[in-house]
């Protein structure tokens, strides 16, 4: 029986100050070289997992961007985008327009990722981007107007401010066809992403296409917010850090320790080799 082992990285894999530590490299390492099937459910995009993960032989298809993008970091390409309509980015755009707010607007081509936005509205998201310029390379362009009509695949959209700035817009975003939204707290700021991506994805249809990729008979799973309900009703075994909020603790199949005790890794190894131990009776 092959078991797939699935982890997010924020809150959850990476430690405090989002880093993949030594201890927790190691640990997967020598599992992946054992036979773990290790792969990651995160929001993030490749610009920023496949540095964070430089010490780690990732070797697996990877599920990023909430399930958006299937990625293979070996060939270091896209395997699999999922795109949302032209219509419906307008019509998000102009949801944002009328409160005075823009978010921004994800492409993909050629396994290229580039972000658009009219502006950086609060300092929150300024700094969200400048963080990203400076560390890991992304592509942020500052237009006068987003064009949705290019050969481009638009496939996400994201925002980050204050609670209270962004519940009346994520309230009109739950009632446009076509997409799906993620709203909750950012692990390193006391602010909120609003996320958005076409309906049908999530990180549990993400987690689905690795397991068929893979030819996986089941799914480990690991989280810390609210973003990983889904994955967490699909999983076979789904643990929470237990730095995680109340919501996903509630539906766990256990709490195992912080992200900052190495406990995601700690607990793989374990259950790899019981598990193991077990099938070979």
């Amino acid at each position: 029986m092959k078991t797939l082992y699935l982890t997010d990285l924020d809150g959850t894999f990476l430690n405090s100050n989002a880093e993949v530590t030594e201890t927790s490299a190691e640990i997967i390492n020598r599992l992946i070289s054992d036979g773990l099937l290790f792969s990651i459910a995160t929001a993030r995009t490749y610009a920023t997992v496949i540095p964070l993960f430089e010490k780690v032989n990732l070797n697996r298809p990877l599920a990023l961007m909430n399930g958006v993008c299937i990625y293979d970091p070996v060939e270091k390409k896209t395997l699999r985008i999922h795109e949302i309509s032209r219509e419906t980015g307008k019509e998000v755009q102009e949801l944002f327009s009328k409160f005075n707010k823009h978010p921004l607007f994800y492409f993909e081509h050629n396994s290229k990722m580039s972000v658009r936005y009219i502006c950086l509205d609060n300092k929150h998201i300024e700094s969200y981007v400048n963080e990203r310029e400076a560390f890991f390379n992304k592509e942020f362009i500052e237009v006068p107007v987003i064009d949705f009509d290019t050969p481009e695949s638009f496939v996400y959209i994201v925002t980050l401010d204050k609670k209270e700035n962004l519940e009346e817009i994520h309230k009109g975003m739950c009632r446009i066809k076509g997409i799906s939204c993620n709203f909750y707290s950012d692990n390193y700021t006391n602010c909120h992403f609003l996320e958005a991506m076409r309906s049908d994805v999530s990180k549990a249809s993400g987690a689905l296409e690795l397991k068929d990729m893979l030819r996986a008979d089941r799914i480990v799973a690991f989280g810390d917010n609210i973003n990983d309900i889904p994955l967490f009703h699909l999983a076979d075994e789904c643990y929470a850090v237990e730095n995680a909020c109340n919501e996903l603790k509630a539906i766990a199949t256990g709490i195992i320790g912080s992200n900052d005790s190495d406990a995601v890794a700690r607990f793989i190894s374990r259950h790899f080799y019981e598990e193991r131990q077990k099938n070979n009776g």
